[in-house]
């Protein structure tokens, strides 16, 4: 099985050293904004609200041993170091699967999921409106992508009006409070406001970076 390890963690030069051991091609990385409140980021030491998101398809036979490094040596467990989660993929191309899975046949136990990755993509500016609506339902904070669509202008599709420039929200919450944060942010910022925009989640397998809000 091929799964999805979506890192948050300011430190390019430890996370390329990890890639190479672990012999992971498939690497993306883009910059985000802490959307957390001003107290609880102080709350959890991170002074810096520039964040930096990497993205890396990995076999699930190595995600223990990935989530072990990142929680001893990246200290990722610690407060304020960081977030990393895993989600399962549906499915991914043969040649992808090829190259990670290497015939492995170990698998992943399933569990009960605790938590769900909350996406929101809106048109740009409007973040701001997703965190509130969110925060109302419980999350306590999350991290913003700036993207654009496919189009290099604004375009009509079945009377919705299309922006280029948008705002991508990503909230961990915990899975009993994922359909109040979906319906609280929809009401907000859903396809019939001005913001535009679509919300989803995703099952989190794995997660570290958040159990110390638990405690």
């Amino acid at each position: 099985m091929v799964k999805l390890l979506i890192i948050i963690f300011n430190d390019e030069k430890k996370l390329k050293a990890l890639f190479r051991k672990y012999k992971l091609t498939f690497n993306t990385m883009t910059y985000g904004m802490g959307t957390a409140s001003s107290s609880l980021l102080n709350y959890l030491g991170l002074d810096e609200v520039k964040k930096s998101i990497y993205f890396s398809l990995i076999p699930s036979n190595l995600e223990n041993s990935i989530f072990n490094d990142l929680k001893t040596k990246f200290k990722i467990k610690e407060i304020g170091k960081g977030i990393a989660l895993t989600v399962s993929l549906n499915s991914s191309s043969k040649y992808i699967s090829d190259i990670l899975v290497k015939g492995s046949d170990h698998e992943m136990k399933d569990d009960e999921v605790k938590y769900e990755l909350v996406m929101t993509i809106v048109k740009e500016g409007y973040s701001d409106i997703v965190m509130s609506a969110a925060k109302k339902a419980g999350c306590t904070g999350g991290t913003v992508i700036n993207a654009r669509s496919l189009g290099s202008s604004r375009t009509v599709f079945m009377d919705l009006a299309i922006e280029p420039l948008k705002d991508i929200v990503l909230n961990i919450v915990e899975s009993d409070i994922t359909k109040k944060v979906m319906e609280s942010i929809t009401k907000e910022a859903g396809v019939k406001t001005d913001a535009r925009g679509l919300t989803f989640s995703l099952p989190v397998d794995n997660v570290i970076g958040l159990q110390d809000l638990d405690d």
